[in-house]
């Protein structure tokens, strides 16, 4: 059960810049800059939290940061057409150093900031459900919200034109151009819709899942995501499996730290999953390309 809840807690962080980075690949430009916008965001999410003693102001917090990461990094990537693995590694060692930076110039502090002051983002209890309590009760409120944005991706992804709008912008944009739609237009809307979920998940990584903020403390999460949006290759079923298997080598690599087990040899697991994961697809492309 531990390690059940352990997977919907870190499979949360995941999913949603998941979600968001899966519509960005469709519409033709992969986003890189998510390791470096979760983490901002959950900076700003305590700041938010801390000075108002709101949870909504630290959810507003951390959309807006990463919002203003997201921004930049389309304008390089969408309208100069930079490279956009340099801009997006560029972007997030520049949100590692700032925030380190900001930790120490507004809260005084080196490694890490908590206070009594931060409002966590509350959890949800449904009452008694009898033997469904432990699956259902005391989840964060942001975990039903990412359930709910998985229907409503789906849904969007496969029955409306907006879904295939942003399909045509990646596979024929000047078709879609042609038609009168700006590919443009698509690309920037999918990056801002992706920064807003990577500011949700940035917000429940420090004020829902935890209530502090601790440098670097994304750990990955946003690589892990961009992972998981290359394996599935804009296909939302592929997508939603490898985001799954993650989040679930994630938990289970904490969970055995309680056993025992060298917590540097445990933080490995999803990555040894990522791994095996893009070894597999690249095989799988290669043979439908011999088939082909």
């Amino acid at each position: 059960m531990y390690i059940y809840r352990s997977t919907i807690a870190t499979l949360t962080m995941i999913m949603l810049p998941v979600l968001g980075g899966m519509w960005t690949l469709q519409a033709g430009i992969l986003n890189i800059s998510q390791e470096g916008a979760m983490l901002m965001a959950a900076f700003f999410a305590v700041l938010g939290s801390y000075i108002f003693s709101s949870f909504w102001m630290g959810l507003l917090f951390a959309i807006l940061a990463s919002l203003m990461i997201n921004i930049i990094y389309a304008f390089f990537c969408i309208n100069l057409r930079a490279n956009i693995w340099v801009i997006g590694m560029a972007l997030n060692i520049l949100a590692s150093s700032l925030t380190i930076l900001l930790l120490k110039s507004v809260f005084g502090v080196k490694g890490s900031f908590t206070s009594s002051k931060i409002q966590q983002i509350p959890s949800l209890h449904l009452g008694n459900l009898g033997p469904l309590n432990a699956f259902l009760n005391d989840f964060s409120l942001v975990v039903w919200i990412t359930i709910g944005l998985v229907l409503f991706f789906k849904y969007v992804d496969t029955h409306t034109t907006f879904g295939l709008h942003l399909k045509a912008a990646g596979k024929n944009w000047q078709a879609l151009d042609t038609a009168g739609i700006s590919s443009t237009l698509i690309r920037y809307e999918s990056i801002l819709i992706n920064a807003v979920l990577v500011g949700i998940a940035g917000a429940y990584l420090s004020i829902g899942y935890l209530k502090l903020f601790n440098k670097d403390m994304s750990a990955g999460r946003g690589w892990i995501a961009v992972a998981a949006v290359i394996f599935g290759d804009g296909n939302f079923t592929w997508t939603l499996i490898a985001t799954i298997a993650f989040g679930f080598m994630d938990a289970l690599g904490i969970s055995l730290q309680s056993y025992g087990l060298n917590s540097n040899l445990t933080l490995m697991f999803p990555y040894l999953a990522i791994t095996a994961a893009l070894i597999y697809q690249g095989v799988r492309s290669y043979r439908l390309k011999e088939k082909g």
